[in-house]
């Protein structure tokens, strides 16, 4: 198993993701109870994560923290599992479904592991998720306001104003809020 996990590590260094998974998944088939089993959980998800194919990186990191909830590496899987879903938000005019979940994964980061390494990087990300969902409040408050369902433009400027005390068009969220 050392060899073979040398070996997907290498693959992985060079970017043959493919090669990598396969080489990772032998790994956890021939030896489930080695040391390298664990690794090449861990590899096989970041292999699935730089070819970009975050749900089956989201879902194997999901499967090492719910199969190990006391290794060390637990954090580096919710860290990255917020990527995941931080990778796959959409621009602010869009649903926003990924990037509330990346902000609900970063915050649990926060929350069960507040000393770890990522923290500082996960403040970047955090601030800009909470960025594009105000922007996305803001945005569809002016499509109301525009469009004049008055009603539906207040709510979301009233939600502007106080779910994003530090959002940049605070004033004008609250000058079309007056009108």
């Amino acid at each position: 198993p050392d060899v073979m996990a040398e070996e997907g590590i290498k693959k992985l260094k060079k970017k043959k993701y493919d090669d990598a998974i396969e080489t990772f998944e032998k790994v956890k088939d021939r030896y489930p109870y080695s040391e390298q089993a664990l690794l090449a959980q861990i590899k096989l998800a970041d292999a699935y994560y730089y070819k970009k194919k975050f749900d089956e990186a989201l879902a194997a990191y999901k499967e090492f923290e719910k199969l190990h909830p006391t290794n060390k590496a637990v954090p580096y899987c919710v860290f990255r599992q917020g990527l995941c879903y931080y990778r796959q938000r959409s621009t602010i005019d869009r649903d926003q479904t990924f990037t509330h979940k990346a902000l609900a994964e970063f915050r649990r980061l926060k929350q069960k592991f507040p000393k770890c390494e990522y923290i500082p990087k996960v403040e970047k990300y955090m601030a800009r998720c909470v960025q594009d969902l105000a922007e996305n409040e803001f945005y569809v408050a002016e499509f109301y306001f525009k469009t004049k369902r008055y009603q539906a433009a207040l709510d979301r400027y009233q939600v502007v104003l106080q779910d994003y005390p530090n959002f940049s068009k605070k004033a004008q969220a609250q000058k079309h809020l007056e009108e």
